[in-house]
């Protein structure tokens, strides 16, 4: 097995035909509403940006979605994984290919936005080299308080 890769998954680009799936994924794993466009709009806005994990029957298991901003940056727009397959490095593995698209493409920063109570996204992005770079106070749709998080490995957002 290849450095990266999680045994029995399969992480590849986004397709259009994946948005169902995607958004299905999305709203058992995530504690926001979203609207079924959103997976396309994601992949639309950056193709390059958009990745899913699957098993050998196509079971979605996972999914990344990137944002390309202003100043040669990247946001991670969206990461889920299925809660029954967490622990197997697939968010890793989908956040390290949202990375490597964003440097192949001469991205000089990657950031993302994580509420301040989800403390085991906070670890986890910690964990892969994420540093602490803003408060956003209210930032979410539900009133509660955002943390702004930078790759060390990209240098300075700013």
């Amino acid at each position: 097995m290849l450095a990266g890769e999680v045994a029995g998954v399969e992480i590849r680009a986004m397709r259009p035909a994946d948005a169902e799936a995607v958004h299905s994924l999305m709203m058992s794993s995530l504690d926001e509403f979203f609207s079924p466009e959103i997976p396309l709009y994601f992949l639309n806005q950056w193709p390059r940006g958009s990745f899913v994990a699957a098993d050998f029957m196509g079971n979605m298991l996972g999914y990344v979605a990137g944002a390309s901003l202003a100043g040669g940056r990247a946001s991670v727009a969206l990461l889920c994984v299925k809660a029954s397959a967490r622990g197997r490095g697939i968010g890793s593995a989908l956040l390290r290919h949202l990375e490597t698209a964003a440097r192949m493409e001469g991205m000089r920063a990657v950031q993302l936005e994580v509420k301040s109570s989800n403390l085991g996204a906070i670890r986890f992005y910690e964990r892969r080299g994420f540093i602490r770079a803003e408060e956003l106070p209210g930032f979410y749709n539900d009133g509660s308080d955002g943390i702004r998080m930078v790759s060390s490995s990209f240098g300075s957002a700013n």
